[in-house]
């Protein structure tokens, strides 16, 4: 019964993506944009009721069509672009991508201290021209491992380190409906980052764009993929230029062979041993007081497999149940009363980190950890 639920939710969604091109095509561009965001809703729901290694997948279709969405009301301006100077797309790139000096530091990081060691000496060495010959520059890194451990926050720390201008770029954003225009903004993408250098460009998703050829990838998506491989492999034989290139994957293994080679230095950002568990849990109750100091001891102990995200969202939730506890009427508040309101809290309690237990689990299986281990003997990291 729910393998039928979910194929009439697939046919749904096959539904409003065909009618959100033909509108797109009309030049209906905010009621394509609806379309394709209603599509993106409905890939969550069928997120929700898959199963695990199923729903990854799905949300991040979700993400993409939802990028899809917000920037198809773009579509009249990229159009022109497509005849327009390259300046113009990177106007684009300034709207599309995130870009700015992050305030990351490795201090904000838990744990990850061997990672953190081999980043900064990868990251570094390039920005020292007063080296021998023998001492090669590596200016392309790739991390890899499970989700939610902490590879955007290194790429960040990596960017704040070099005081570079750090370009947030989601593949699935790069990888845009208008892909006759996405090869131009992935070449000015790097071009702007050429211009603002010291820089660091941050690849986020990028399996959901550099999969194996033999996978189900069309012939739109290869040019974009072409020309992303062609910059990388620009920058990384460059002796000048002051840019790194760190992408990130959950999923090394469906990584099309002619991507991992463009990076020179693979990194396994692993989940979190049991010291590291414990720096995160103090990271994220920040000012928080605790019953017992050997609560954080015990609580690193108990979350075998999470990972630091894991780790936040059991956080927030004992915070939440302590809060609630606290404060029993506090959805009852008027709108006067919330302004002069006071919130009571106490210290947390293992009770309250037992029922966050109860909700969060690792999202990461022994399974999905024993392939990660297999791809670092066979890719280094």
């Amino acid at each position: 019964m729910e393998s039928l639920r979910e194929s009439m939710l697939h046919q749904e969604i096959q539904r409003k993506i065909e009618q959100a091109r033909r509108l797109e095509k009309d030049g209906k561009h905010d009621e394509a944009s609806k379309k394709y965001m209603e599509a993106s809703a409905i890939y969550r729901r069928v997120a929700m009721v898959a199963p695990r290694e199923k729903a990854e997948e799905f949300f991040s279709r979700a993400s993409q069509y939802e990028n899809v969405g917000k920037t198809v009301g773009q579509g009249p301006a990229l159009k022109k672009m497509s005849k327009s100077e390259p300046e113009l797309f990177q106007e684009a790139v300034s709207k599309l991508i995130v870009s700015q000096k992050p305030d990351i530091t490795w201090e904000h990081i838990g744990g990850l201290k061997d990672a953190e060691e081999v980043i900064k000496e990868a990251i570094i060495l390039p920005f020292i021209k007063d080296k021998p010959p023998f001492v090669k520059s590596q200016r392309t890194i790739l991390l890899y491992g499970p989700p939610g451990t902490g590879k955007t926050m290194l790429a960040k720390a990596s960017s704040n380190t070099l005081e570079a201008t750090f370009f947030e770029a989601k593949i699935s954003v790069l990888l845009s409906k208008y892909f006759g225009e996405s090869p131009k903004l992935v070449h000015a993408l790097f071009e702007k980052a050429k211009k603002m250098q010291p820089s660091l460009i941050f690849l986020d998703e990028l399996d959901s764009l550099a999969m194996r050829r033999s996978g189900d990838i069309n012939e739109a998506t290869r040019r974009v993929l072409g020309e992303l491989l062609t910059q990388i492999e620009g920058f990384s034989g460059k002796s000048d230029d002051r840019v790194i290139v760190m992408g990130a994957t959950n999923k090394p293994w469906d990584l099309d062979e002619a991507a991992i080679s463009r990076f020179q230095r693979k990194i396994y950002v692993p989940l979190p041993n049991e010291r590291s568990r414990k720096a995160i849990f103090q990271i994220h109750l920040n000012s928080a007081e605790v019953e017992s100091s050997g609560m954080l001891n015990e609580l690193a102990k108990q979350t075998e497999g999470f990972s630091g995200r894991d780790i936040m969202g059991v956080c927030e939730e004992a915070i939440s149940t302590m809060v609630r506890e606290m404060n029993p009427d506090l959805g009852d508040l008027t709108t006067k009363q919330i302004e002069s309101y006071s919130l009571k809290t106490q210290k947390l309690t293992m009770a309250d980190f037992e029922k966050a237990l109860a909700k969060i689990r690792p999202s990461t299986s022994e399974k999905e950890i024993h392939e990660y281990e297999l791809w670092k003997q066979e890719y280094g990291g």
